[in-house]
């Protein structure tokens, strides 16, 4: 199988992680592109995003949430999604909370970049609140994790280190600690190690 990654989408290190998590790292290869700038990634994947997983039997699968739920059928016994119906909602809510507020963050720093006289100072705030209020969220809620690093999780700890990757000089850390004392503990898994946000040169 094919995935086309980013080393800067949160949504792709998803995607990686979880490969990592359930050590299927040899079924893949790990195709790094932008995807602004490909042009063949349009072809298989309409809306030019990343991560795309083309399967070996050619069919492709967009959207990290999709993509994750597909890789977790390809080996038994994994704990990445619970069995239990009320744990296996809670778990994806905590990914697709955790997916918001990575679109968020991706485009408040998006905005960011542009001259100051054409940032939309209405949607940065709106983009900042969201950001904001998930952390206060996840803080509140840290008894809805569960004690294995499964798909709910691993989203959310993409989303923190992508907070610092975009924004290193904030704070959130010293607001949420308990959500920062979780993070420090998790980030030093494996699957963490190997998918580092980077700028490629």
């Amino acid at each position: 199988m094919q995935l086309y990654y980013s080393a800067t989408s949160p949504f792709a290190r998803k995607v990686r992680v979880l490969i990592n998590e359930l050590k299927i790292q040899d079924q893949f290869d790990l195709l790094q592109i932008d995807p602004w700038t490909d042009s063949d990634l349009r072809q298989i994947n309409p809306l030019c995003k990343v991560p795309t997983l083309v399967l070996n039997h050619k069919e492709v699968l967009f959207d990290s949430a999709l993509i994750c739920e597909y890789l977790s059928t390809l080996k038994e016994k994994n704990c990445v999604y619970p069995t239990e119906r009320v744990s296996y909602f809670k778990s994806l809510r905590l990914q697709a909370l955790a997916d918001g507020a990575m679109a968020a963050v991706g485009r408040l720093y998006a905005e960011l970049q542009k001259p100051e006289q054409l940032q939309a100072q209405a949607m940065m705030q709106r983009f900042a609140a969201s950001q904001h209020s998930t952390l206060v969220w996840l803080e509140q809620h840290l008894d809805n994790f569960t004690e294995h690093f499964g798909i709910g999780e691993i989203a959310v700890a993409c989303l923190l280190e992508y907070i610092d990757f975009r924004f290193p000089d904030s704070d959130w850390k010293s607001q949420h600690s308990q959500l920062a004392t979780w993070l420090k503990m998790v980030a030093e898994r494996e699957s963490m190690q190997r998918t580092r946000f980077h700028v490629v040169p």
